[in-house]
Parts: C-alpha cells; sequence; structure tokens
C-alpha cells in the first residue's frame, strides 16, 4: 500500500507542504505516489501540479541545506515525486 495526497483537503502550498512533512517523516518518500490529481475542473490541474512541484522542491531543498539529504538524491527524488511515483505505484 501506498500513501497518495489528500489534495482535496490540502489545496494549497502550505497544506501540501505540511502533508509531506507529516507522510515523509512517517512513510519516507518510496512509500508514497508523489501527486496525484482527481480534480474534475481540468484547467486547474497544470497550476495544481506546479503548485505539487514547488512544494515538494522546497520541502527538498530545506533538506539538502540541513544536511538530511545529499543534493543528487534531492535531484533523483524530484523527478521521481514530479512523476516516477505515480507512474510506478499506479502500474502507467
Amino acid at each position: 500500500m501506498r500513501l497518495g495526497p489528500p489534495w482535496w483537503f490540502h489545496d494549497s502550498f502550505e497544506g501540501i507542504k505540511r502533508f509531506r512533512e507529516m507522510a515523509t517523516e512517517t512513510a519516507g518518500f518510496y512509500n508514497t505516489v508523489g501527486f496525484n490529481d482527481d480534480t474534475r475542473a481540468l484547467c486547474s490541474i497544470p497550476a495544481r501540479h506546479d503548485v505539487s512541484r514547488r512544494a515538494d522542491s522546497a520541502f527538498l531543498a530545506e533538506l539538502v541545506v540541513t544536511h538530511r539529504l545529499d543534493e543528487d538524491e534531492a535531484h533523483t527524488l524530484a523527478r521521481l515525486l514530479a512523476g516516477g511515483l505515480a507512474r510506478d505505484g499506479y502500474r502507467l
């Protein structure tokens, strides 16, 4: 089982940030599916994904500057969070 983001409850930068902090502390990165969206407002999908990528990048940057994650690992995780984990989790 993998954790998916409950964006309908956390549909803001701060909400996404809180989810990422809490979920990653307990489950790690590889037990999540990154960002996925079930919105029916098709025009909002690009903006929501952009906010998610920015929040994840900010979280990764914080881990790098506090020496909890290497920069190379952060680059790898950024790509996975942007789509790789969702493709893997949903076998796409």
